[in-house]
């Protein structure tokens, strides 16, 4: 497929019906899985930040900033904007597979490779196909397209259910679904260590809607990580590996060489992968808040981060044992598994409410407590069987959408922040935040942010969505136009560790009041 002809069907089905969208993509539809990857948006992370980008855009151009920042400003979008600046060019022969491998460049190199690469490939491409390459580029298409859609796309060109294509999805990439449908095979029922699996989350639900079956843990104040072990041959000799990925699935084994030690350790010699959190701990064993954990996650000097941050490591449930899926097992059954590593979440299975076990997790220094569903399987992305108890408090993820300058000592940095929440692929408002911010806090989102500002809007700071922060607030409310507000919002912590796509949804703030 030519890039030119990717960037048509976008522009065909942008702002259309999610139906008409699949009947358009469906219509012209010639399998190539690198279509699929893009409309999907499989795609690494490419560590770009808009203000880059918009500096690459000038000088691939050779234009003044201020030519570019006017049309962005008149159009609101960065792509939108550079395609009514240029407004002429032939389309390109450029192929997709081609403009892929230019969207996955790592932008973070100083070296210049990347931004000649980007110069030449961009300044073949007519205005549509700029347009198309920079929403790309960001990772913000505004067409429309979301998973479920090319889910539904994949179910209505391969005769297939959309359940059926959602649980192939739970193992393998769109992208891998569509190779294996193509030739009428069935995705495997698999796990392979070195493959990051999308976890199973949680969300908040009154009592009298718990499960009548569950699990009772510590909820950790810590960073979810998922844990691969399995052998490997190099030259010719078997090695066992350690994988640590975080919750978006990057590889950060680097950042704990004290757990992987940990690990192999362990009287345990099969190849597994398991879900767990690590969490910062005190001197006496004792949980430590959340914060220390920064030190861990971003300092350079390894070694000094381990003896000024140790952690712990809590095991909770396992994906694969010795090779065996254990995801379509419930937890009823999976516990026989997990229960064979060290250090597991204290666990008690009841058939009630546990308020002793409750103020055993609080008095101990925990979060809290998780409620998970006994008759549950492991639902990867899934939000449905476990459950988040704390202290009585509305407490939510969210993204930050906007900010402004401060006053006062806090005029040199952003002092008060826009929220939202999912809705699928939108954010909605959920109201503005300017307190439980540090002086560190605010000027790491202040750095942060100047990042990923898209545009300025009489002095609002309009951000890309992706900044993550978990706030508390007294009361969840709508006012007079049915817009959803939080009262007295408190920061909480800001949360490297969680992806834009785990933040909560609108769902589930309705859920809350």
């Amino acid at each position: 497929m030519k890039w030119i002809e990717f960037c048509r069907l976008n522009q065909a089905v942008e702002n259309r019906t999610p139906t008409k969208t699949v009947s358009l993509l469906a219509k012209d539809y010639k399998h190539n899985s690198a279509f699929i990857r893009l409309l999907s948006l499989e795609l690494p992370a490419n560590n770009l930040a808009s203000k880059k980008a918009f500096k690459w855009i000038v000088n691939a151009l050779e234009v003044f900033d201020e030519e570019i920042e006017m049309a962005i400003y008149q159009h609101g979008d960065i792509g939108e904007g550079v395609y009514h600046f240029v407004q002429e060019g032939e389309d390109s022969e450029l192929m997709l597979n081609s403009v892929i491998n230019v969207l996955c460049l790592d932008c973070s190199k100083s070296d210049g490779s990347s931004f000649k690469t980007f110069a030449e490939v961009f300044n073949q491409m007519s205005a549509l196909e700029k347009k198309w390459f920079l929403r790309y580029w960001l990772r913000t298409p505004r067409n429309g397209i979301k998973t479920g859609t090319v889910r539904k796309l994949l179910a209505k060109i391969y005769n297939k259910k959309e359940a059926e294509v959602k649980t192939h999805n739970q193992l393998h990439s769109l992208e891998e679904i569509s190779n294996y449908y193509v030739n009428e095979q069935e995705p495997p029922n698999d796990l392979k260590v070195g493959r990051f699996i999308s976890p199973m989350l949680a969300k908040v639900v009154p009592k009298e809607k718990w499960p009548k079956q569950y699990i009772i843990e510590y909820k950790y104040d810590g960073a979810r990580y998922q844990i691969h072990k399995g052998d490997f041959y190099d030259l010719m000799i078997r090695r066992t590996s350690i994988l640590i990925f975080n919750r978006k699935g990057k590889i950060v084994t680097d950042k704990f060489p004290d757990i992987v030690e940990e690990i192999l350790g362990w009287e345990i010699k099969e190849p597994f992968i398991i879900d767990t959190e690590i969490y910062p701990i005190e001197d006496d064993g004792s949980p430590a808040p959340f914060k220390k954990m920064g030190t861990r996650i971003h300092s350079k000097d390894v070694q000094a981060a381990i003896e000024k941050c140790p952690v712990e490591l809590g095991v909770f449930d396992c994906m694969m044992f010795n090779d065996e899926n254990l995801m379509d097992l419930t937890l009823r059954d999976r516990i026989n598994t997990i229960i064979k590593f060290p250090k597991q979440a204290v666990r008690s299975i009841i058939t009630e409410d546990n308020d002793v076990f409750y103020n055993l997790a609080i008095n101990d220094g925990y979060e809290g407590i998780m409620i998970k569903d006994l008759n549950v399987k492991y639902l990867s992305g899934s939000r449905n069987g476990w459950i988040k108890y704390k202290p009585p408090r509305f407490e939510l993820d969210v993204v930050i959408t906007g900010a402004r300058y401060g006053d006062g000592r806090r005029s040199t940095v952003f002092g008060s922040y826009d929220i939202a929440v999912k809705d699928n692929n939108e954010f909605i408002p959920v109201g503005s935040i300017g307190t439980g911010f540090s002086d560190m806090d605010l000027l790491h989102l202040t750095n942060e942010g100047k990042k990923i500002v898209e545009r300025v809007n009489n002095g609002t700071y309009e951000f890309l969505p992706r900044l993550v922060l978990e706030v508390t607030c007294d009361l969840i409310t709508r006012d007079a136009n049915d817009n959803l507000g939080l009262r007295f919002p408190r920061m909480l912590r800001i949360r490297n560790d969680k992806p834009v796509s785990d933040i909560n949804t609108v769902e589930d703030v309705e859920a809350m009041m």
